[in-house]
C-alpha cells in the first residue's frame, strides 16, 4: 500500500484483517511521482493486489504547482498501473468527487461524465484515464470531504470547537462526507471482488462543511461557535464544485457493505462512545 502515513493509509492498516500481507509503503519509503523508484520498488515486492492512498489533496496548492499536481496525482498512478502490469498484480487507486463540476443538481453516480474545474480534478481525472488505459485488473474509487484522519480539515475544526474557539465551514458548497475509517474498511472488501471498475465509495449524505459542523457542536456538546463561509469571501486559488456529492449505482449489488449514517462517523471524532 502506498501512501501508508496519511490518513487513509493509517485507517486501512489499523482496519485489515491480519491475515492480509500488508506492506505499507510512506512517501518517505516511495514517493510515487518518481518513476524510476516504482519500477525499481513496486515489482520486487511480488504484490497481488497494490492499494494506492498516495495523493497531492491540496486543492489551493495544486491549482498554484500545476507540476507537481501532474506528477503525483496522475503520472504516479500511471507509473503504479505500469508496476502491477509488470508484475501480474491489481491495483486499487483512489480518486475524487472534484473529477465533476458540481452542477448537475443531484449526486454523482458512476456513469456521470466528469468535467473538472480545478487543477486538482484535472489532475487526478488524468490519473484515472492512465490507470485504466495501462491495466484492466483495477479499481478507481471516487470518494470526497474524507475526515477523522487527523490533520484533515474537519478534525482541525472540532478540535477548535471542543477548545471553546470558534470553528467556521462553507455553507455554499456540498459534497458527501465521509468517515475515513469506514472508506478503509470497504477497501479491501472491493478489492476482494475482483470485479474491476469505478466506484463511488462515499457517506450517504450530502451536505456542507458548515451543517457538518453545527451536527458536531451538537453531538459533542462541544462549547465552541460555529460560523458560515461563503466561497467567494475566502479568496481561494483553486474553483470547489458547487456540488459534488456521491452516490453509487453499483455498491448495493456487491459484496461490499453500504456505509453507515453521517453522526456514526462523526460520534468518534467528537468523543461521543457507544453510538
Amino acid at each position: 500500500m502506498t501512501g501508508a502515513g496519511g490518513g487513509l493509509g493509517r485507517a486501512v492498516l489499523d482496519v485489515t484483517p491480519a491475515h492480509h500481507d500488508l506492506v505499507p509503503l510512506t512517501h518517505a519509503d516511495l514517493d510515487i511521482g518518481d518513476h524510476e523508484a516504482v519500477m525499481r520498488t513496486v515489482p520486487l515486492l511480488h504484490p497481488d493486489a497494490i492499494v494506492n492512498c498516495a495523493a497531492f489533496t491540496r486543492v489551493d496548492a495544486n491549482e498554484t504547482d500545476p507540476g507537481r499536481a501532474f506528477r503525483d496525482n496522475a503520472q504516479g498512478p500511471h507509473s503504479l498501473a505500469l508496476a502491477a502490469r509488470a508484475c501480474d498484480a491489481a491495483l486499487l487507486h483512489v480518486s475524487t468527487d472534484y473529477v465533476f463540476d458540481g452542477e448537475k443538481g443531484a449526486p454523482y453516480d458512476e456513469t456521470d461524465e466528469p468535467r473538472p474545474i480545478s487543477v486538482y480534478g484535472r489532475a487526478k481525472l488524468a490519473g484515472e484515464r492512465m490507470v485504466r488505459d495501462t491495466l484492466p485488473d483495477h479499481f478507481v474509487v471516487r470518494t470526497g470531504y474524507v475526515f477523522g484522519g487527523g490533520g484533515d480539515y474537519l478534525s482541525g475544526q472540532v478540535e477548535r470547537l471542543r477548545r471553546g474557539d470558534p470553528a467556521s465551514g462553507l455553507e455554499d458548497r456540498t459534497g458527501s462526507p465521509t468517515s475515513v475509517v469506514h472508506l478503509a474498511e470497504r477497501l479491501i472488501p472491493l478489492l476482494l471482488t475482483r470485479r474491476f471498475g469505478t466506484y463511488h465509495l462515499a457517506g450517504p449524505e450530502t451536505t456542507s462543511w458548515y451543517r457538518v459542523l453545527l451536527r458536531c457542536k451538537e453531538l459533542g456538546d462541544l462549547p465552541g461557535e460555529v460560523t458560515a463561509q461563503r466561497a467567494a469571501d475566502l479568496g481561494l486559488a483553486a474553483p470547489r464544485p458547487r456540488a459534488s456529492g456521491l452516490t453509487s449505482v453499483f455498491l448495493a449489488n456487491l459484496s461490499v457493505p453500504a456505509f453507515p449514517a453521517l453522526d456514526d462517523g462523526l460520534a468518534p471524532l467528537v468523543g461521543v462512545v457507544g453510538r
